[in-house]
This record gives structure tokens, sequence and C-alpha cells, in this order.
């Protein structure tokens, strides 16, 4: 995943809006899946799952690169200041 692309930068966008409280994964899938420019859910079970794939791959990514941290153990996603640098997030600045 480059970060120039729109689900990347999506995804550290909104745990930089929620940057105190961070996301659980459901939470993010809601977020993620609810913008245009990426791929919606259906009704269809399967089209869900395959989308929450996607989600959870590119959070891994993502958490392997430093741009967020996944804690297992509470399911949140947390913005790393890597993550907040790559969108220029000015919560940097406060």
């Amino acid at each position: 995943m480059e970060p120039s692309s729109v689900f990347f930068v999506k995804i550290l966008r909104i745990l930089a809006e929620k940057y105190s409280m961070g996301c659980t994964f459901e939470e993010l899938t809601k977020l993620v899946t609810a913008v245009p420019n990426i791929s919606k859910f259906t009704n269809n079970s399967a089209a869900e799952r395959e989308n929450q794939a996607k989600l959870l791959d590119a959070l891994v990514l993502m958490n392997s690169e430093g741009y967020i941290f996944l804690n297992s153990d509470t399911d949140q996603s947390l913005i790393t200041i890597k993550g907040l640098m790559a969108i220029n997030s000015k919560i940097l600045w406060n």
C-alpha cells in the first residue's frame, strides 16, 4: 500500500480525528466504508467479510510500517506520530 492511496489516507485521517481514544475494528470498518471512494458494504455477508479482510490487511501493514498501533487485547487502532506526519495532521501543531 502506498502512502498516497485513498484507503491509506482515509484510515489515517479517521484515526487522527479519534486521536485520544482510538477506534475499534468495528468502528473503523463503519467509518471507512461510509466513504464514497471506498468500496461499500452490501447486504451480502461474503462481500462484508471480504471488505473487513481488506481493512484488516491494511491495518496490519500500517502497523508493521509504524503508521498506527494495533492493540490486539482491546481491538483498538491508534495513529502514531509517523502516521500523523504522513497526513500532515493539525494535531501535531497543538
